[in-house]
C-alpha cells in the first residue's frame, strides 16, 4: 500500500512537503496549489498559491515556525510548565485553550486613557456634538438622542480600549439588555456614528458595528384612528385646550411631523393660497416642501389663527399633558404617530401614491407602499368622511391687498 508521502500530483492530485499536504486544484484560470495546515482554533487553515514552488516555500516557512514554537516550549522552566498544566485544568470546563484565555486577558486589561479608552472618547464625541448644536449644525433633539443611545454603550464598554470592542461584544451586550427591533437599530446607528468619528480622528482602526448581526425588523401595520375618534378628539380639544387645535389639525389633516409642527409659525401658513411652507431648517429631512391644505384643514386654521408667533408656543411637557387629557376624554387610544399614519392612509385612498408621498415629505415610496397601500384599500368612503371633519363655525380668509404704486 502506497504511503501518503509517496503521493504525486500526477497520480493522486496531492503531495506531502515539509509535513503538510499540498493539493493540486485545476480551474478555468489554470492550476493552483493549496497548502493544508490542518485545524487551528477549530478552523481549517489553508493557503492557495499560483505555483508549486510558492506552495512548497510557504509550507517550509510554516514548518519552521512550528518547529521554533516546539523548541520554545521545551525551554519552559518547571514553574512555567506547572502553570500551563494548572491553567489548562482550570480552562477545561469552559472549552477554552491557553491562547484564547491570554487574548481575552490582554483585551480586557489594556492600558486605557483619553487617547484610546471607549468611555473617554465617547465623552469627547458628545462634547463635539454639543459644540455642533450650539453652532446650529445639529438640532437639540438630535443631540439628546445621541446622548441617550450612547449612555448604555459607555457604561458597558467604559473600561475597554475603543479598538478592543468587537462585533460579538456589541451583539452580546444588546442581547443581554433585551434590545431588539427599532431600538436595536437606533442604538447601532448612533454607536456606528461614534465609531466613524473615532476613525476620522485616528482613534479607532475599524467600525465593529458594521460586522454585527443584522437587526431583525418586524413588519407591522400602523395603527390609525377612525373618523369618529378624530371627531371626538377635536371636540374635546376645542372644549379643554383650544390652543392645541391648530397643532392637531396640522398633524391629522396635513400629516406634518410633530417636531416640524413645533417649529412652524403662523407666517409659514398661507391661507390665501391654501399652503403650508415648511423650510429646510424646519423639516426633519432638511428638505423644504410645500404642503397643500385640504379644505377642512383650512377651516380649522382659519378659526384658530393668530397674527404671528409659533403655531404651538408651549413646551413639550405641556403638549404631552394636554394631548393625554384630550385623548382620554375623547375615549381615543394612544397610537404612536397615529395622526400622521391616519392622514397617510386616507390621503393615499383619495389622492394616490405620488401626492401622499409629496405631502408627507418622503423620498422612498417603498415604505409608503408597504405600510399604507393595504390600509387605504376599500377606505375611500371613510377617507371622504375624514376630510369633511370641520369646526362648527369657521373663520374667514382676509385677502391681503397690495398697495398701489404712487
Amino acid at each position: 500500500m502506497k504511503k501518503a508521502t509517496d503521493a504525486t500530483f500526477k497520480e493522486d492530485k496531492f503531495e506531502i512537503h515539509h509535513g503538510f499536504r499540498i493539493r493540486l486544484i485545476e480551474t478555468t484560470a489554470g492550476k493552483r496549489y493549496q497548502v493544508d495546515l490542518g485545524r487551528k482554533s477549530g478552523k481549517h487553515v489553508r493557503k492557495t498559491c499560483k505555483t508549486k514552488d510558492a506552495a512548497i516555500g510557504w509550507a517550509q516557512k510554516k514548518s519552521i515556525e512550528a518547529g521554533n514554537k516546539g523548541i520554545a516550549a521545551l525551554r519552559f522552566s518547571d514553574e512555567q510548565k506547572t502553570d500551563a498544566v494548572e491553567a489548562l485544568f482550570l480552562l477545561k470546563e469552559y472549552g477554552v485553550n491557553l491562547r484564547a484565555a491570554a487574548k481575552f486577558y490582554i483585551k480586557h486589561h489594556q492600558k486605557v486613557d483619553s487617547s484610546n479608552g471607549f468611555g473617554p472618547l465617547v465623552e469627547q464625541y458628545i462634547q463635539k456634538k454639543e459644540r455642533d448644536m450650539k453652532r446650529g449644525d445639529l438640532r437639540p433633539r438630535s443631540f439628546s438622542e445621541i446622548k441617550k443611545w450612547l449612555k448604555p454603550c459607555k457604561e458597558a464598554f467604559e473600561h475597554m480600549a475603543v479598538d478592543a470592542v468587537e462585533p460579538k461584544d456589541i451583539d452580546v451586550f444588546l442581547d443581554e439588555q433585551g434590545i431588539q427591533g427599532t431600538s436595536r437599530a437606533n442604538l447601532k446607528r448612533y454607536l456606528g456614528g461614534f465609531y466613524n468619528w473615532a476613525m476620522r480622528e485616528g482613534k479607532a482602526t475599524a467600525n465593529p458595528v458594521k460586522r454585527t448581526r443584522q437587526t431583525v425588523m418586524e413588519s407591522h401595520t400602523p395603527g390609525i384612528y377612525t373618523p369618529k375618534e378624530v371627531k371626538a378628539i377635536f371636540k374635546q380639544a376645542e372644549e379643554l385646550h383650544p390652543d392645541l387645535v391648530p397643532y392637531l389639525a396640522l398633524a391629522f389633516f396635513a400629516g406634518v411631523r410633530p417636531e416640524e409642527i413645533t417649529r412652524l409659525g403662523w407666517k409659514d401658513v398661507d391661507l390665501n393660497l391654501g399652503e403650508i411652507h415648511i423650510r429646510a431648517d424646519q423639516s426633519k429631512t432638511r428638505s423644504a416642501r410645500i404642503v397643500t391644505m385640504p379644505e377642512n384643514l383650512k377651516a380649522w386654521l382659519l378659526k384658530y389663527r393668530k397674527k404671528d408667533g409659533k403655531i404651538f408656543p408651549y413646551s413639550a411637557t405641556t403638549l404631552k399633558r394636554w394631548r393625554v387629557k384630550v385623548y382620554q376624554k375623547a375615549e381615543a387610544p394612544s397610537i404612536q404617530d397615529g395622526a400622521r399614519h391616519t392622514f397617510a392612509t386616507f390621503c393615499f385612498a383619495l389622492e394616490g401614491l405620488d401626492e401622499t408621498l409629496h405631502r408627507l415629505g418622503h423620498t422612498d415610496s417603498k415604505m409608503l407602499q408597504r405600510h399604507y397601500k393595504g390600509l387605504a384599500k376599500n377606505r375611500k368612503a371613510q377617507a371622504q368622511s375624514y376630510f369633511q371633519i370641520k369646526p362648527a363655525t369657521a373663520g374667514k380668509v382676509v385677502q391681503i391687498k397690495k398697495s398701489k404704486a404712487a
